[in-house]
């Protein structure tokens, strides 16, 4: 899983980058209080991503499947989802700058907060799939 979570943070960071560089800024948009208060936050969240990326980082490189058949399945789905909480963090601010570039402020507030949910996500997996469909760490 290792290889994995490197490929995915690094592939997360080009393509949210590319969808806030790629997005044109519509011509009536003017920028309010809460566009100003979400450009903080952005750089608020890349600030705690970056912080918290070695965490989140390594329960996703030690979350793999502990079963073969069906539940190895399954916890091949859990070990992926929980391994890609960084392109989850990258694609969240992405496309906050993206729908902020549309005059979308809301929605552009609310998806900042993607890459915490995927944290949040990610420590509850390995919390509690951990020796049941995840391989215990010894």
């Amino acid at each position: 899983m290792f290889l994995y979570t490197v490929i995915e943070a690094i592939l997360g960071i080009i393509v949210g980058i590319a969808i806030a560089k790629c997005t044109a800024k519509y011509s009536y948009v003017s920028y309010g209080f809460f566009d100003k208060l979400g450009r903080v936050t952005n750089v608020l969240l890349l600030l705690v991503y970056v912080c918290l990326s070695p965490f989140y980082m390594f329960l996703g490189m030690i979350s793999a499947p502990a079963h073969d058949g069906i539940l190895g399945i399954v916890g091949w789905a859990v070990s992926i989802l929980a391994a890609s909480t960084a392109f989850f963090c990258s694609l969240g601010l992405g496309l906050s700058v993206s729908l902020r570039k549309k005059g979308e402020t809301g929605r552009s507030f609310l998806v900042q907060f993607l890459g915490l949910a995927a944290i949040g996500l990610t420590v509850l997996i390995y919390v509690l799939f951990e020796g049941n469909l995840l391989a215990t760490l010894n």
